[in-house]
């Protein structure tokens, strides 16, 4: 049991990372795109904005998610690829259909997957919520 709780908080602090790295990054760029095109960009330029910010958020995830399955794949988990991202995103996202489980005793990591997920998710919310607010705060309606 220690060493599935010590591989899931490596890979919780992975997870951190990249999205800590991958958030500050997508962060700046919106930031500086809008201020340096807001006067310029109309109602649908800000919506683009938006799109593309909303965009590199789900690949962060996406990336964040393959990590795991990585991870999963690298110690004989799950037998393929395919079946790593697939059990790796469900779990993530905290879909969780159940059709694919963890040998024991590394069904552990299934759930601190999904709630990493959910704290991944809710910070990128954060995020997207506070560059929406400054905006929508500086265009007009």
């Amino acid at each position: 049991m220690t060493k599935v709780v010590l591989c899931a908080l490596g890979l919780t602090v992975l997870t951190v990372i990249i999205h800590a790295i991958g958030t500050l990054l997508l962060a700046r760029r919106v930031n500086r795109l809008w201020d340096e095109r807001k006067e310029r960009l109309g109602r649908l330029g800000a919506e683009l904005l938006v799109a593309r910010l909303v965009g590199g958020l789900l690949l962060l995830h996406l990336v964040e998610a393959i990590v795991w399955a990585l991870f999963f794949l690298l110690i004989g988990l799950l037998p393929d690829f395919e079946a790593a991202a697939y059990f790796s995103l469900t779990s993530y996202t905290t879909v969780g259909y159940g059709d694919l489980l963890l040998k024991e005793p590394w069904r552990l990591l299934g759930p601190i997957e999904a709630a990493v997920g959910i704290l991944m998710l809710g910070w990128s919310t954060g995020l997207l919520v506070a560059l929406l607010t400054r905006i929508y705060a500086q265009k007009p309606a």
